[in-house]
């Protein structure tokens, strides 16, 4: 039982070996602070793909090579989708909308400096509303594509900022140069958080074909039908397609997902690597309980005959027990508060130095569930680590304790 006494003396024990309890608590404050900016690093990437997931929608599904992933094109493929294949899709029942996009890495030149790019080009007269959701976009400033452009573009927010692409920004009704043909600037798009999103340039579909001569979608975007489940449709829209394009089950150079599936992959993917940093952290925690249980322990030595005058007047074996329990797992606890109070601040700053270099999606997530879990870790830890100390305490023979020198 945990009394008023019982505490004082815990204190005062704690305070007359400062240097010990100090040690004791960096260490664990280390190994806290380390977990808590990991976790909370974590809790926002999977709260950012969370609201991904929220605006693009559950009614969505993509089209892709086998081999591809879903974001930024990376190679050119030799499974190619062309607009038939967009017609089969459609055909299907429970199909609202098919997409085919093009995406292609570019030299995108502006006042004599050339930077490489990914343009996107899409049917933005005929699927607007689709374009804007799966691309999470939102008009800044200028005005949008109609669809019928030839000679215009809307640029991501990168290109507003001094010094991220050009040495000066990119203004409205500005011209810039991709694969030699002059485009101009119609508008931007907010940020998004995510660099290589942030520097998209987004053409129509024919301004595309006029500047690449594509022969082939990269990938096709789906949109359901209400009262249709994704997941079946995504089965059918395989089934049709592979009819289509002569293929057997098993061997089809192409793959369609739901976007509930492409995020949860990204999820699970996030789930894995926070286990992983929290493992390796927990290695400093590790070494922190070691630490605590070897302060224990030379604190019980130094403390013998005090234990053995205690237990002489009365003191039962579960008060000592508890007395030593309650320091370790106090310097824990004081360890952990340190650690919460300097890792918000950790947090916030690395938060904001990543935001400054254009990854505004990593963001930590600051719960107070972080916050109480942190501290109830720490507890557990100081007392885990403190508790055999304390039971070899509890038991010593009170003769014996008083003869010890």
């Amino acid at each position: 039982m945990i009394n008023k006494e019982l505490i004082k003396t815990s204190l005062k024990n704690m305070a007359e070996r400062k240097s010990r309890s100090l040690l004791t608590i960096i260490s664990v404050f280390i190994g806290v602070t380390a977990i808590f900016v990991l976790i909370s690093f974590g809790q926002g990437l999977v709260g950012y793909v969370d609201e991904l997931a929220s605006e693009m929608g559950s009614d969505k599904l993509i089209v892709q090579a086998k081999g591809a992933g879903f974001g930024p094109p990376t190679t050119e493929s030799n499974i190619v989708f062309v607009d038939r294949d967009v017609e089969t899709i459609e055909d299907v029942q429970g199909v609202k909308e098919a997409m085919g996009v093009y995406f292609v890495t570019a030299p995108l030149e502006f006042k004599d400096v050339t930077k490489y790019v990914y343009v996107v080009g899409s049917d933005i007269k005929d699927h607007r509303e689709l374009v804007e959701e799966i691309y999470n976009v939102d008009l800044m400033k200028g005005l949008p594509l109609s669809g019928r452009e030839k000679r215009d573009s809307v640029l991501g927010y990168g290109y507003t900022v001094d010094d991220q692409t050009f040495p000066k920004p990119v203004e409205l009704r500005n011209k810039v140069l991709i694969n030699d043909v002059a485009l101009k600037v119609k508008g931007f798009y907010e940020e998004i958080g995510n660099p290589s999103d942030d520097y998209n340039v987004y053409l129509t579909k024919d301004a595309f074909e006029n500047i690449f001569q594509p022969t082939s979608y990269t990938t096709i975007f789906i949109r359901s039908a209400p009262g249709f489940e994704p997941t079946i449709l995504a089965e059918t829209i395989e089934e049709e397609l592979r009819d289509d394009r002569g293929q057997s089950r098993g061997n089809e150079d192409f793959f369609v997902q739901t976007f509930e599936q492409v995020i949860a992959s990204f999820t699970s993917i996030l789930v894995t690597l926070n286990v992983i940093l929290i493992l390796i952290a927990l290695i400093s925690l590790v070494v922190a309980g070691v630490n605590i249980a070897n302060t224990m322990y030379a604190s019980v030595l130094e403390r013998t005959r005090d234990i053995g005058v205690m237990k002489a007047i009365g003191a039962k074996n579960s008060v000592i027990l508890t007395m030593f329990a309650f320091e370790s797992g106090m310097l824990a606890l004081i360890g952990g508060l340190c650690a919460v109070v300097v890792g918000t601040g950790v947090a916030l700053l690395a938060g904001k130095m990543v935001a400054d270099a254009g990854f505004g999606f990593l963001t930590p997530g600051l719960s107070p569930e972080l916050y109480i879990g942190c501290l109830l870790f720490s507890v557990f830890i100081g007392i885990a680590s403190g508790i055999l100390p304390a039971y070899r305490a509890s038991k010593l023979n009170p003769v014996d304790a008083l003869r010890y020198d």
